[in-house]
């Protein structure tokens, strides 16, 4: 029997919506443990993916979508990859992700996916993709990996009550004026960035509270339930910066220890998880 043993990815922020420098999206993020999807080829059930003939496997373990950790990704690239497993072809994750029309928008995911830990991609060319569109819009290819480092802290993940972002109104949201990208970019650059590189969970803090209020990730806090946003401000108030995952309603935080995690586990529910960073496995039984 085969598995693949899949994950799930928080994402921090898109960098630029305006292309106005050659380039357009960009955006970082980090793989977790937990939840994650499970694939396997025992033929339990009949799956159908665009770009993949129709396969007999099983899902052994899934999680929800449209909650801002990147499901449909990580589903997609999971059953390419044991498809491909099973037939002997040893292709990356940028390679399935074209073949299953993924990473139109953020590589994350797919970088995530295939190495793990904190990835950085450096978005698409303007001669490839000339506007912002989300994935399911967008039929570019994976945008280039600049950088990736092994993230060193555990993650506290929270879903409260919130919207669901997907479809049309994602699509809408892209059309919105986007404002403090300039800074964002500054933010990302000399703060987060050195931050995870130096080990300095405070500036990755601090920075990550200031990127909720600049360039798209404003909107997409914007755009969230007052419910959301108020569990926000109260981790904030608590002296963990949260950040909003991609559309949300996902919410996280990062936290030195596991310890640290379960006390605001046991405070306001959620759950806390290693990040991950190996990618996806692939296992023979």
């Amino acid at each position: 029997m085969l598995r693949v043993i899949g994950l799930s990815r928080i994402h921090i922020t898109l960098f630029d919506l305006e292309g106005k420098h050659g380039r357009i999206d960009g955006g970082m993020g980090v793989a977790l443990e937990r939840p994650r999807v499970v694939v396997s080829s025992e033929p339990c059930q009949t799956v159908s993916v665009v770009g993949l003939p129709p396969s007999k496997i099983c899902i052994k373990e899934d999680y929800e979508e449209h909650v801002g950790l990147g499901h449909t990704t990580q589903y997609l690239l999971s059953v390419a990859k044991l498809i491909s497993e099973l037939n002997l072809e040893k292709k990356s994750a940028t390679e399935l992700a074209k073949m299953v029309k993924r990473g139109g928008t953020s590589g994350v995911g797919v970088h995530a996916f295939e190495r793990g830990g904190f990835v950085v991609d450096g978005g698409h060319s303007t001669k490839v993709k000339s506007s912002p569109l989300p994935s399911d819009y967008s039929s570019s290819p994976p945008p280039p990996l600049l950088l990736r480092y092994d993230f060193p802290w555990y993650v506290y993940v929270n879903i409260p009550e919130g919207k669901r972002i997907f479809g049309t109104n994602e699509l809408n949201a892209f059309k919105l004026p986007v404002t403090g990208a300039d800074e964002l970019s500054r933010v990302t650059l000399m703060e987060f960035i050195p931050s995870v590189a130096e080990r300095d969970i405070s500036g990755v803090l601090d920075a990550l509270w200031k990127i909720q209020g600049l360039g798209f990730k404003k909107i997409e806090v914007e755009l969230q339930s007052e419910n959301v946003k108020n569990f926000m401000k109260n981790l904030y108030v608590k002296g963990f910066p949260p950040g909003l995952s991609s559309f949300g309603p996902a919410v996280y935080t990062f936290v030195p220890t596991k310890r640290e995690g379960e006390e605001l586990v046991s405070r306001f529910g959620g759950w806390v998880t290693r990040p991950n960073n190996v990618g996806a496995r692939v296992e023979w039984s």
